[in-house]
Formats: C-alpha cells, sequence, structure tokens
C-alpha cells in the first residue's frame, strides 16, 4: 500500500489536462486533428508557480500536483529529479530542460523565490521594462530568442507584444528539447506506403517504417496493444522510451482516451510489458506541430484560484508594495510543440509559457494504420515528456 501511495504522489494532473482535451475533442469530431502537449513542461511551470503560493491557492496547485506540501513536490516529483541532474548532449540522444524567468525591473522578487529559482529551477530572473512600447518589443524579441536557441529552432517564437496585458509582470518559461536515435534503427529499404484509415472512414496513403520478425517489448491489454520503442543512451541513469498504444478497433481511440483519462496514473506505470516477436510491425512516419492553451481545461479540472484576478495569494513571489499589485494572477498559459518521428528516431521540442500579471512462432502484428496515442517517457522517473494523438499521419 505504501508503494502504491508514493506511485500516485509522483503523478500529476497534467496529464489529465492533456487527456481531456482530447476527450473534448473526440466530442467535437476530432476537428483539431493532431495533437501533442508535454506534461513534463507544463508541470515545471506550475512548480515554478506553487512555490511562490500559499493560503488556499497552494493548496490547490498542490492538490493538482498531487503533493502533500512544496518541500514533498521539490524533493519527489519527477519533474524536480530531472530538472536535478545534468543535461544529457551525447552522440544517440540529446535531452535538455531549462528554465528562463523574465521579471519587471520595477518589481523586486522575494529573497526565498528567486533562492528556488536558482537552486531548483537552475535559472535567475532576467530584469525587463514591460511597460515602455519599445522595451517592450525587444523583451519579446529576446524571449523569443532565447526560445528557439534552446528548442534548436524547432520552436522559433513563444510570445507577442499582444500577448501582455497592461499590468503583466512576470513571464514564466519552460523549454524542452529532445533527440533521441532508436535503439534498434528501422531499416530505410523496408519503409512502404500503406493505408492509414482515418476517424471519419476515409484513407490516405503514407509511409510506413517496417520491421519483419522483430523482438519488442509488447503486451496485448483489454482493448488495445501497446509496444515500447527505447532510445539509444549511453547513460545508464536515464531510460527513454516511445510508448504506443493503439485501439483494437479503428474507432477505438476515444474509448483509450476515457480509458486513460479515468485513471491518468496509467501513464507513470511500469505496464508489465514482456518481450515478443512479431511477425511484422508497421508504423507511420509522422510530424505534428501544435499550440496548446490549457487553461480553460485546467479550470475545469479544479484548478481555478490561480486565474482569478483577485487572488492575493502569491505573496512568496514579489515583496509586498501595499498597492493593488499585490493582487496577482496568471493571465496566460501557452504550450507550443514540434515532433517528428521516423526511421531514425525522434526530434521533439516543447515551450511552456506562463505570464502573470498584477491583478514464440510469430504469428501476432503490431499494425499502427489507424488513429493512436503515443508518449515518449522517462523511464526512470516515470516522468512523461510528451503525449499525442496521430489521427493523420503526413509528414509534410
Amino acid at each position: 500500500m505504501a508503494e502504491e501511495r508514493r506511485r500516485k504522489i509522483s503523478a500529476n494532473t497534467t496529464t489529465s489536462v492533456i487527456t481531456k482535451t482530447l476527450l473534448d475533442d473526440a466530442h467535437n469530431g476530432f476537428k483539431n486533428g493532431n495533437f501533442v502537449c508535454s506534461p513534463l513542461s507544463l508541470d515545471i511551470v506550475l512548480g515554478m508557480l506553487t512555490v511562490g503560493a500559499e493560503g488556499k491557492t497552494l493548496k490547490q496547485l498542490l492538490g493538482f500536483l498531487r503533493h502533500g506540501s512544496i518541500d514533498q513536490f521539490l524533493s519527489e516529483s519527477p519533474s524536480s529529479k530531472l530538472l536535478a541532474k545534468s543535461l544529457l548532449n551525447r552522440n544517440n540522444l540529446e535531452f535538455s530542460l531549462v528554465n528562463g524567468v523574465w521579471v519587471d525591473e520595477k518589481v523586486k522578487l522575494q529573497a526565498r523565490y528567486q533562492r528556488i529559482l536558482e537552486t531548483v529551477y537552475k535559472t535567475e530572473a532576467r530584469c525587463t521594462d514591460f511597460k515602455d512600447e519599445e522595451k517592450l518589443n525587444e523583451a519579446v524579441e529576446k524571449i523569443n530568442s532565447w526560445v528557439k536557441e534552446k528548442t534548436k529552432g524547432l520552436i522559433p517564437s513563444i510570445v507577442k507584444t499582444s500577448d501582455f496585458k497592461m499590468d503583466a509582470f512576470m513571464v514564466l518559461v519552460n523549454a524542452l528539447y529532445f533527440k533521441g536515435a532508436w535503439y534498434e534503427q528501422f531499416t530505410a529499404e523496408w519503409t512502404r506506403n500503406r493505408e492509414f484509415y482515418l476517424i471519419n472512414g476515409g484513407t490516405v496513403s503514407v509511409p510506413f517504417m517496417t520491421l519483419y520478425e522483430k523482438s519488442v517489448k509488447y503486451r496485448s491489454f483489454n482493448g488495445y496493444k501497446m509496444i515500447r520503442f527505447p532510445y539509444k543512451s549511453n547513460d545508464r541513469s536515464n531510460k527513454f522510451s516511445m510508448y504506443i498504444f493503439l485501439p483494437d478497433r479503428r474507432d477505438g481511440l476515444q474509448h483509450l482516451l476515457e480509458l486513460f483519462h479515468s485513471d491518468d496514473d496509467l501513464f507513470h506505470g511500469d505496464f508489465n510489458l514482456k518481450r515478443e516477436t512479431l511477425a511484422s510491425l508497421w508504423i507511420p512516419k509522422f510530424k505534428i506541430s501544435t499550440t496548446f492553451e490549457p487553461e480553460d481545461v485546467m479550470k475545469e479540472l479544479g484548478l481555478t484560484l490561480p486565474f482569478e484576478k483577485t487572488n492575493t495569494e502569491f505573496s512568496g513571489i514579489v515583496e509586498k508594495t501595499g498597492l493593488d499589485d499585490d493582487m496577482i494572477y496568471v493571465s496566460k498559459i501557452l504550450q507550443k510543440f514540434v515532433i517528428e518521428v521516423d526511421k531514425r528516431g525522434t526530434e521533439a521540442a516543447s515551450c511552456t509559457m506562463m505570464m502573470e500579471t498584477f491583478g514464440c512462432i510469430p504469428t501476432e502484428r503490431f499494425v499502427a494504420d489507424h488513429p493512436f496515442m503515443f508518449m515518449i517517457r522517462e523511464d526512470t522517473y516515470k516522468a512523461v515528456l510528451f503525449v499525442g494523438a496521430v489521427l493523420n499521419p503526413p509528414v509534410n
């Protein structure tokens, strides 16, 4: 029981934000198409907010992140554990997790908050002027240049001057970059075009990465199949993998999403996959680029107080002024993502921005020829880097 409790504490509701978003789209006929989001990136930005909260707002944030205290969150959350490690940049794998904070020069941050930014989130607040129009343009350019650099150009910008409200004073940004080569690469000559069945009943012809008689970590569950594709890594302490969840039925994605949304701890489980030799393996190449604003979904899931304009419970962020400026709220949360999967491996980037404002003989086959869900995870700490759904995989 104790181990089960610890496992549930280590998970958080950011994966529910994603499955809820996908389910809402499913009820709308999947009109938004392919989707990808980063629970890890969102978790980190929410963490930077949580360490400056108090009272009911702190309690609500910790409940959302499923932790009993700030100390527990900082010591036990997968995001904190990954931030504490040095960044990986090896021949076969690159993993970068960096944070940036920009604050208006007229605002003085609490010493404790600055210390947490430096020691836990490995960043220092950069002072700028958000009130002067010319300097605001310069600040936006600097933030976007930082994002472009940290995501290797995959995400060229995250913020616009029009995003800033009159009393905006602080911008929190997390940039995540991942590039990994498959542990066992697909053979280029075996790439074949094949029909992919769409939600609306139509089909598209797309290139599929193909393997035959391949030994993989695999399991067939109730209504879906699951397979693990590990990435090469010379660092034994970090193990990254892509998991694909394939519904048995061509129209089974909504049911699969409902299953994972009802128990989002499934994303953080051990899965108990077994090594099996599959007769054939067909995975489509795909490239997804999305922008995601999770505020409405987070409110539906119970996280409301940080967005209230009259909130006075972020006193741990800035020093008291005695003015209305003591009312601080989150005015915008935005994520941008790019992910590309091909025969060599995966390249992906995520950027989350939060703005605060005053106020045997093989017979089994795995053929992903219809909509499926996928996840990229660091398996040592069960940290979910990306979750997404592929509904139409053309890569162009």
